[in-house]
């Protein structure tokens, strides 16, 4: 605990601050978070700057009063799939409630201040050690009062729920990852990832000339775990029944609080796909 506690400060207060924990130095900079790569990590000698080819207007919102808003607007999808009311998917027999990471938030912001929607090289944590990460831009009317939940939150993560369509329950047994259509289907992948129990997410709002009538909006999130092609999305069967601690009472197809997760294991019984987020 104590060491999660001091990550999450690091992360928050200092990208270039260093510290000696048990003998083992944290660092965003540590090539072990990155597969033996050398400054590759997002948040390595980042000053949390916006770069230099974003637009003046580029702005962060303030999401700290919507985290909640976040959580809810993925579990709800998540145990509406556990439930089995998602039809073409069966139900999930041990799925994960999530719960915001102040951290997985800020390695999302990060994202979005290169102004350029594309997904990171590497994000991983000393707690989440192959971390997944979803990315979303749309435009809306200028004139128009942004509600962040109405008209961001709900309608971004409806849209990666929508991904079902374009697949079935074979793909949660073993994603074929190798694909060319991922990027049609994987969003909604991640977001019900058995194993997934944390998420943070940042937005980010510009203007562009070639689209004067609108705001341009972006929304990146980044979550505990990525899917990978050795191991199923999710467990098939009743729903909740193999939850040690019992289910949710707040959403009855995911697993209690309470319960543990093995977040990392895909690091020991299957590779990583870093590239294919």
């Amino acid at each position: 605990m104590l060491v999660e506690v001091l990550i999450l400060f690091l992360a928050l207060c200092s990208v270039n601050l260093n510290t000696n924990v048990f003998g083992k130095e944290f660092s965003f900079c540590d090539p072990d978070l990155c597969g033996g790569k050398r400054n590759a990590h997002i948040a390595c000698n980042n000053y949390r700057e916006f770069a230099r080819s974003c637009p003046r207007d580029a702005s962060i919102l303030d999401v700290s009063p919507f985290k909640r808003f976040f959580v809810q607007a993925h579990n709800s999808r998540r145990n509406f799939v556990a439930l089995g009311l998602l039809p073409g998917f069966e139900p999930a027999k041990r799925m994960a409630t999530m719960v915001w990471d102040d951290e997985l938030a800020y390695l999302a912001e990060l994202n979005l201040r290169k102004c350029h929607l594309s997904h990171d090289q590497c994000i991983h944590t000393y707690r989440f050690r192959n971390s997944g990460q979803c990315l979303a831009a749309f435009g809306i009317q200028k004139g128009k009062r942004i509600h962040l939940v109405n008209d961001i939150i709900e309608p971004t993560l409806s849209g990666w729920f929508r991904e079902s369509n374009y697949i079935d329950s074979s793909y949660v047994d073993k994603p074929p990852l190798y694909r060319s259509d991922l990027k049609r289907w994987g969003h909604f992948l991640e977001i019900v990832v058995d194993r997934n129990t944390h998420v943070g997410c940042a937005v980010m709002t510009f203007t562009d000339p070639k689209y004067k009538d609108f705001y341009i909006i972006r929304m990146a999130c980044n979550y505990a775990a990525l899917y990978d092609g050795s191991s199923p999305i999710y467990e098939k069967g009743e729903t909740a029944s193999s939850c040690a601690f019992g289910s949710n009472p707040d959403y009855p197809g995911l697993c209690s609080l309470h319960e543990y997760f093995d977040i990392n294991y895909d690091e020991v019984y299957g590779p990583r796909y870093d590239s294919l987020r």
